[in-house]
This record gives C-alpha cells, sequence and structure tokens, in this order.
C-alpha cells in the first residue's frame, strides 16, 4: 500500500524517533550562554520558532525560561502540548506572528529558519523576530550558505517501531541560482504485508551569509557569526558554509 500524505500531520507521533540523533541538550546548553554572554536581562521570556514536539521548549525551561512554541502543524504542536504543559503555544507561519516586545530570546534551530520563502517572507520573519523580541533581546538560529550546498543523498535514518521498519530520508537540492531550496523528504514503513511510503517537498529559501547579514542589518540588528559548533562558543572563521546566527537587538532600540 502506497500513500501521500502531511509528513508532520500523519508521521508527527515518529517524529522524535527520526530527531534521536539530535543533541537538543547541547543546543540549548549553547542557547543559555549566549543568552547569558549577550543579554542583560532579570527575566528570561524565550519563544521557539518552528519548535516542532517541543524538545527545545522542554530543555530551555530546564534553565529557568518561560516558553512559547510557534509552528505551522496542529499535530507537532499537539505533541508539544503533552511535552510542555506549560507553554503557550501558537499555531502560525512564521512570517506572521505579531508579538511585540514580549520575549527576551528567541530561538529557530534546525536551520527552520529557510522555512520562510520566498526571500521576502524570511525578511518578514526576521523583522517580526525583531519587534518580538525586547530591547536588549537576543535572535539565535542557524543557517546554511547556499553556495555551500552539496547535492548528495541527506540524512538516511532506519528504525524499528512494533512489527515494522522506519527509513526517513531528508536530502536539500539547490539548483545552483535564485533563492528556491529544495527539501525533499521520505518515509516508509515496511512490515513482512505491508508498505507505507509517505513523501513530502518543502521550497526553502537559498540564500549568501552576507545576504542574510544585510537582511538582518535592514531590520536592525547587531550581528555576530558563529562556528556551527554547540560545544563551544566562538567566531565563524569566514569560510565554513553553516553558521550560528546571534543577532542582538540594541538595549535602546524601538519595538518596530
Amino acid at each position: 500500500m502506497s500513500e501521500t500524505g502531511s509528513l508532520y500531520a500523519d508521521l508527527s507521533r515518529y517524529y522524535d524517533q527520526f530527531c534521536a540523533d539530535i543533541d537538543y541538550v547541547s543546543q540549548c546548553n549553547f542557547a543559555n550562554r549566549a543568552f547569558l554572554l549577550f543579554v542583560d536581562s532579570p527575566t528570561r521570556n524565550y519563544l521557539d520558532l518552528a519548535c516542532g514536539t517541543g524538545q527545545h521548549m522542554q530543555q530551555m525551561q530546564a534553565h529557568g525560561y518561560t516558553t512559547t512554541g510557534l509552528d505551522n502543524s496542529a499535530a507537532m504542536l499537539a505533541q508539544a502540548a503533552v511535552r510542555c504543559p506549560t507553554a503557550t503555544l501558537q499555531l502560525c507561519d512564521l512570517a506572521e506572528f505579531t508579538q511585540e516586545s514580549s520575549f527576551d530570546l528567541i530561538t529557530c534551530f534546525l536551520y527552520s529558519i529557510h522555512y520562510s520563502h520566498p526571500t521576502s517572507a524570511l525578511q518578514q520573519t526576521l523583522q517580526r523576530a525583531w519587534t518580538a523580541l525586547k530591547p536588549g533581546g537576543l535572535l539565535l538560529f542557524n543557517a546554511v550558505d547556499a553556495r555551500g550546498i552539496r547535492n548528495d543523498e541527506g540524512v538516511s535514518t532506519t528504525l524499528p517501531d512494533e512489527e515494522a521498519n522506519l527509513h526517513f530520508q531528508s536530502a536539500w537540492h539547490y539548483r545552483g541560482d535564485g533563492d528556491v531550496l529544495d527539501l525533499h523528504l521520505r518515509i516508509a514503513r515496511q512490515s513482512a504485508t505491508d508498505l507505507q511510503q509517505w513523501h513530502d517537498h518543502h521550497t526553502m529559501t537559498a540564500l549568501t551569509f552576507p545576504q542574510l547579514q544585510h537582511m538582518l542589518a535592514q531590520c536592525g540588528f547587531v550581528v555576530e557569526m558563529l562556528e556551527h559548533d554547540y560545544s563551544v562558543l566562538r567566531p565563524w572563521d569566514g569560510y565554513s558554509h553553516n553558521v550560528i546566527v546571534a543577532a542582538c537587538k540594541p538595549a535602546g532600540a524601538n519595538a518596530s
């Protein structure tokens, strides 16, 4: 049996299994260190953009943050509500949230900032993050430079599921110019008697780091480009194609 459906709706209960190799603890430890370095605030109001099932929120709660999660998948938010019952959850697109001067820290890990497509939507997401941050707040996310994207087989994982095996594959494809970055997701659930398959395609935004830095500067952010290494916090070497972006809203900045 073969079917096509929304991966995040149909398979939200499997999402954490597919992400088992992601070190959420290290990412959130890094986020907390960055917050302590860049932000001077007595409060810890935190927003996770594209929060998924709430893994980052759960870890940030352990660091003492009051958490809010935003995602455009109701199924994923339902999982997040179970994991983080005290969190505020919002069903919304990245480019459409409207909070103003509400958060000390906003994160968007797992390259999810690229889900804002086209480039104009990404600019809108960055602008809304600026507005949602308190003066002195921090936007933290990871990004990839289009010039360093490899069109290969991507990431592949196989996991047991009751009497079947789950096979997950995700791969980026960049066409070489323009702002379109294709993300192809394929999942198969194979048992002795049945085969289910899901295929999803997401159009993401491809851009270079100079373009990204310019967009952040247009919003008013002061930007620090950091090495894509969650075990340390150090400046970007200027050569690697993956970075962690620390975008600070100056303490004296207006809300909008």
